[in-house]
């Protein structure tokens, strides 16, 4: 399947690029974006950016070297962000980096880390929606873009920032997913998530630069999940990752790659 497959099959029941703009609220969408199923924008607000509000949730940041747009899309998991991902291919964005947490499944990667998707493992079912005849995804590897990831990469090692760049698997389930663990570990996956699959799948038809940044949510492996077991110690590391490191990072990547 291609993008322009999706779009004939809006065009052919009356809608245009103009109408799927104007619904997403895609209008004024920066070369820069940032992608949060949950994150709230406050993360850059001491940066000292001009903040402009352009729609429901959607911010653009602006500073003499750099600007990009962040998008709150306040729902998590991929059937529920899938269009407002797949529409972002009708936009003149460019560069696109998603943010979010992760659960570890691994017991050397602690809460609070930084984890870099080097692939996600689909274990979702949206993704068949991406083919023409609704082919199963499900265990396929997806990538995100190679040269905004690299760079990333190099960023965090240029900074000495603690980061693990790992296999990832993205789930449809939350409270599901712990009864099969352990064939999820064995796939090689050492993180876990909902989204980015899907999200380097819909990139294979919109084609722009793709990248990820989790936060370390919860490591099931020694059983501080999301339901138990997390102290207050892994909070405060998560709360100074998120808020004092990741947007410093972001801003130096979109600086980088806009040179």
């Amino acid at each position: 399947m291609k993008y322009e497959d999706l779009l004939e099959s809006h065009f052919k029941y009356g809608t245009t690029k103009e109408d799927i703009i104007k619904i997403y609220g895609y209008d004024k969408l920066l070369s820069n974006v940032v992608i949060a199923p949950w994150w709230n924008h406050d993360i850059f607000e001491n940066m000292g950016f001009r903040i402009e509000q352009v729609s429901k949730l959607i911010y653009n940041f602006y500073s003499d070297e750099v600007s990009f747009s962040y998008i709150e899309f306040k729902k998590i998991g991929a059937p529920a962000i899938m269009d407002d991902i797949l529409s972002l291919g009708v936009t003149d964005c460019k560069n696109i980096i998603f943010l979010g947490s992760s659960g570890s499944l691994d017991e050397n990667i602690k809460i609070g880390d930084i984890v870099i998707p080097e692939y996600s493992i689909c274990g979702d079912g949206s993704s068949r929606y991406l083919n023409k005849n609704l082919e199963d995804e499900l265990f396929k590897k997806e990538y995100p873009s190679k040269e905004i990831t690299n760079e990333l990469v190099n960023i965090l090692k240029e900074d000495n920032i603690n980061y693990h760049y790992v296999p990832n698997y993205s789930t449809d389930t939350v409270f599901a997913q712990y009864y099969h663990i352990d064939k999820i570990i064995n796939t090689g996956a050492k993180s876990i998530e909902m989204e980015t699959a899907l999200l380097f799948k819909c990139n294979e038809l919109i084609k722009k630069n793709v990248t990820a940044l989790f936060c370390i949510s919860d490591n099931t492996i020694v059983n501080k999940s999301l339901y138990s077991g997390r102290t207050k110690e892994d909070e405060d590391y998560r709360h100074k990752v998120r808020y004092d490191i990741i947007p410093k990072v972001i801003v130096k990547l979109f600086k980088k790659i806009n040179r």
